[in-house]
């Protein structure tokens, strides 16, 4: 018995922590999600013009929110880097959605400070017009990411 229960702690240390399973499959669902945010508020601003999305939608409380979920994919997404087990362009894909994500922290959770989303109006309208299909193919390419699970197999 005492061997038995010595195999399940050699077992125990070899798998990793709890959270580095959960890492790939919490990237791809918090990454997508904030890229398809990311339409949905480009398109909204384009809709509706800078200055009335600012007063009425994008509000401080509301750019917070969204600079935590991006901080939440971005860690996500740091823990999962090596967990990568696809070809190589789904390493650059991945790549430049986690440079996206990782610019876009200090950006958004600025507000926390200054709590004003007044630094929105610098960016013209081309650019949330360059934006929505790009975080669209963002949004999907990350859910078709490979990643390892704990014992090795991809998912």
């Amino acid at each position: 018995m005492a061997v038995g229960s010595n195999n399940l702690h050699s077992a125990a240390l070899a798998m990793p922590a709890d959270g580095e399973n959960r890492a790939p499959q919490f990237f791809k669902v918090t990454a997508s999600v904030t890229f398809a945010l990311g339409v949905v508020i480009h398109s909204t601003r384009l809709l509706m013009g800078i200055e009335s999305f600012l007063r009425n939608i994008f509000t401080p409380p509301v750019d917070v929110a969204f600079g935590l979920l991006i901080l939440f994919a971005a860690i996500a997404g740091l823990l999962s880097w090596r967990r990568y087990t696809g070809g190589r362009a789904g390493r650059i894909g991945y790549a430049f959605a986690m440079f996206m994500l990782l610019v876009s922290v200090p950006i958004h959770l600025r507000t926390l400070w200054t709590w004003s989303t007044d630094y929105l109006l610098i960016f013209p309208a081309w650019y949330s017009a360059i934006e929505v299909p790009m975080f669209f193919a963002l949004s999907y390419m990350v859910t078709q990411l490979k990643f390892d699970d704990a014992s090795g197999s991809r998912r």
